[in-house]
């Protein structure tokens, strides 16, 4: 993928426009970072991490989710 040219049937790149947010998004004081990492079998991954420990010295900050392509989306509901 280049930022400039997503292809948009491949679920990474559609992974990585709708979630990575490298440059930041800030709530209240904190400014989170996420980035979308591909596994070496296909598998994707968004990790997500604030700029500092909300929790102090104690626990991780950070998450990690599993983004799933289960297939095409239902048609949208039109009023």
């Amino acid at each position: 993928m280049s930022a400039d040219n997503p292809d948009i049937t491949d679920p990474a790149d559609v992974a990585m426009l709708a979630f990575d947010a490298s440059d930041g998004v800030v709530q209240g004081d904190l400014t989170w970072e996420s980035h979308v990492v591909v596994g070496e079998e296909g598998e994707i991954f968004v990790d997500v991490y604030p700029d500092r420990n909300p929790m102090g010295e104690t626990g991780h900050p950070g998450f990690r989710y599993q983004v799933v392509h289960v297939g095409a989306p239902p048609e949208p509901l039109r009023p």
